[in-house]
């Protein structure tokens, strides 16, 4: 399966709660290493209890980076026979018995700077490369900060196995606060015929705003053709061409720089369109092979100033996925269909403000991977991740 990072679209320029809960897994080392010189500030304990899963951050300020270090996961071989077939549902639990999925791992941001990129690599104990594909999808999460249309807490970046590192350009960031709290899971797809020790290292460049300076914000844009918040995303492809559309507005105007898009096996484009004028604004076509299984999703870069797609507050937009399966068969849950971006808002301290006592926010977080699903290690973790403070996000 493809996956596009919300962000990585932004990169397509050149690529594009309140406090921790009681017993939410969380270990941090956060070290400083300015002028050749670390620190070590903190050293907890492991974040899976005897399981033995550790997590690690380092703050780099000389290279103005921070990595987020963490393993060891041990991933159980797919059983034979299972090679090559691929769950549908993403955040949902349907589908992912052969998959290996780890515990939901908090962290707050550890700088006063702006995340300006990410890249994952993956490693044996050894820290020799493992095949990327063992890397189903890494979803990174802002529990404090709101999506822009849904009312869900905002994921901040995601890889996939087909990811490429991803930087912003010069000027623009996303904006983050010191202490905010962040976190993140992962998906592992083993078909190696083997059990697999594998470490995750998550490399994401800051730009400080210590000396009272900003680049211009830059927020992930996702916009679903079936999103269930809390559920899953995936629909039922029937055999034939079809067509699947989701209607949306958004609470405040923003400027689109850049989009990518997401679709399953059989899927031929997904589309944005102004649902009041019946104008399609963007269509990303799939790159598929002859058996229609899709190798890849187009991405388009409008621009980083006056050449940006505007999208108003309280305007009618349309999300729509084409389809055309040519087996005889509905697809069940075979479908999926998104576009992800990054935005400029026009007014950044009118972007939605997450609400912690709203039912769909509390939902979304109940759905994240911290409580009775099977963890990386083959434990079990029971912890909640709690409904973080409101946020807002200063000018």
């Amino acid at each position: 399966m493809l996956f596009l990072s919300p962000l990585l679209a932004a990169a397509a320029a050149a690529h594009i709660a309140a406090a921790t809960p009681a017993h939410a897994p969380q270990a941090r080392m956060i070290m400083d290493t300015a002028a050749g010189a670390a620190t070590v500030r903190s050293v907890s304990d492991s974040t899976n209890g005897s399981a033995g899963t550790r997590m690690s951050i380092t703050v780099d300020s000389a290279n103005s980076q921070i990595i987020v270090s963490t393993g060891p996961f041990l991933l159980p071989a797919k059983p034979a026979g299972m090679e090559g077939m691929d769950m549908h549902g993403m955040e949902g639990m349907e589908g992912m018995e052969h998959h290996t999925l780890s515990h939901f791992m908090r962290f707050d941001w550890p700088v006063h700077g702006w995340l300006r990129g990410f890249r994952v690599d993956m490693t044996d104990a050894s820290g020799k490369p493992l095949p990327g594909k063992l890397l189903h999808h890494l979803i990174g999460v802002n529990l404090d900060r709101r999506q822009l249309v849904y009312h869900a807490v905002e994921r901040l970046f995601g890889w996939g196995s087909e990811t490429d590192p991803v930087e912003l350009p010069s000027g623009l960031a996303v904006p983050l606060e010191d202490g905010e709290h962040l976190g993140m899971y992962a998906m592992f797809d083993n078909e190696t015929g083997k059990e697999v020790e594998a470490y995750l290292r998550l490399t994401i460049p800051y730009v400080s705003t210590s000396g009272g300076s900003h680049p211009k914000a830059v927020l992930p844009l996702y916009i679903d053709v079936n999103n269930v918040i809390g559920g899953t995303t995936t629909f039922d492809v029937p055999p034939g061409k079809s067509k699947h559309a989701f209607d949306f507005e958004i609470p405040t105007s923003v400027r689109v720089l850049a989009v990518g898009g997401h679709l399953h096996d059989y899927g031929e484009s997904v589309s944005l369109e102004d649902a009041e004028t019946g104008k399609v604004l963007v269509k990303l076509k799939a790159k598929r092979d002859r058996k229609g299984h899709v190798e890849g999703v187009g991405r388009f870069v409008f621009g980083y100033n006056t050449d940006a797609l505007h999208l108003v507050a309280g305007h009618r937009y349309r999300v729509v996925a084409e389809y055309d399966n040519p087996t005889d068969s509905t697809l069940m849950d075979g479908g999926m269909a998104h576009i992800n971006g990054a935005v400029v808002p026009d007014d950044v301290s009118k972007w939605p403000v997450l609400d912690p006592d709203d039912p769909e926010v509390k939902k979304d977080i109940a759905s994240l991977p911290t409580g009775g699903v099977q963890s990386s290690v083959g434990g079990e973790v029971t912890s909640e991740v709690s409904v973080p403070h409101a946020h807002k996000i200063d000018p």
